[in-house]
């Protein structure tokens, strides 16, 4: 889900230190030769910046799974990345207010494959998986993998009933796989397919000192991006940047880590990624249910917001910690 973010951010930053564009250049100008952006109506979407669609501050509101269009979009015999812009076209909130959402990243990969001239996951294969050996995609530019793990959620969240359940057997999917119709709406901030091993292996690649990801200019560049209000993510308390989050976790013998990374949920999956510099670790954890309204059993009432995700971390770095 969302940790595809970090893909998404990373590229840009990459594409902007190669001299394609720059943070401050507009929506407007960078796809003003795009057809699809041309041909849309998009006089409801903010012209933002680059620096703004990488923070969430451009004003721009998600479109929600309301009404009939985002499952016209999902469910469509044909799919062209631009269609989401016509759900986009909706009064927005004022520039610099952080308004989470992927369609601050839904813009950002328009961009990056416009102005390299090619598809966004054939951009990340040659920019950084295939260099570093890890395993990752985005849908739907690819087929969805035969042993993806099902999606289990609130099913009259995505046009189904019956309650909870396999997201991938409501009927309204039989022909589009919902995997893939959720991944119209989503791409490319929440459709990376991959397991925690390789994503653990990106999070140390991207963040840490001693990984190849990126180059030293640019991470130094995203770890110092982090805005200085502090906001609601996944529940929690953050910081946030260039599509990476901060976060402080506080161990059982009342010390503090710090984290960069970013947490995803919802589709019937939720994830975590986190990489503590302190520790020089990476984590990365997976599931197959939006875990996202259960309180993990390390909640308490100064820390209410913890879910089974944050508790499960915690233990790992305390488990690192503790060792001499």
């Amino acid at each position: 889900m969302s940790t595809s973010k970090t893909f998404v951010g990373a590229l840009a930053l990459s594409q902007i230190e190669d001299g394609l564009y720059g943070l401050n250049d507009r929506l407007s100008t960078l796809l003003a030769d795009h057809s699809g952006y041309q041909s849309s109506d998009t006089s409801q979407i903010p012209d933002a910046t680059v620096e703004e669609l990488l923070t969430m501050t451009a004003g721009i509101i998600d479109v929600p799974m309301q009404g009939i269009g985002p499952y016209m979009l999902m469910t469509s015999p044909s799919w062209e990345k631009s269609d989401m812009l016509g759900l986009m076209n909706k009064p927005h909130g004022p520039s610099g207010t952080f308004l989470y959402g992927n369609d601050n990243s839904y813009l950002l990969g328009l961009i990056a494959e416009h102005m390299a001239g090619d598809d966004l996951n054939e951009l990340l294969q040659t920019g950084f998986l295939e260099p570093l050996s890890i395993k990752a995609a985005l849908l739907p530019e690819i087929e969805i993998p035969s042993s993806i793990a099902t999606p289990y959620g609130d099913r009259s969240q995505y046009g189904g009933s019956g309650g909870f359940g396999d997201l991938s057997q409501i009927p309204m999917y039989s022909e589009i796989p919902f995997n893939e119709a959720d991944s119209r709406v989503s791409w490319p901030g929440a459709s990376a397919v991959s397991t925690a091993e390789n994503m653990a292996r990106w999070a140390y690649e991207l963040y840490s000192s001693k990984g190849s990801a990126i180059t030293p200019k640019v991470r130094s560049q995203q770890i110092g991006s982090f805005r200085p209000e502090t906001i609601s993510l996944a529940e929690a308390p953050q910081k946030y940047g260039f599509h990476i989050a901060r976060k402080e976790h506080l161990l059982s013998d009342g010390t503090y880590v710090t984290t960069y990374g970013h947490p995803g949920g919802g589709a019937g999956y939720a994830s975590v990624l986190f990489y503590a510099p302190s520790l020089d670790l990476a984590i990365s954890i997976l599931s197959n249910s939006d875990l996202g309204h259960l309180l993990g059993t390390c909640a308490s009432r100064t820390e209410h917001w913890l879910s089974p995700l944050d508790c499960m971390t915690r233990r790992f770095l305390s488990a690192v910690a503790d060792q001499p």
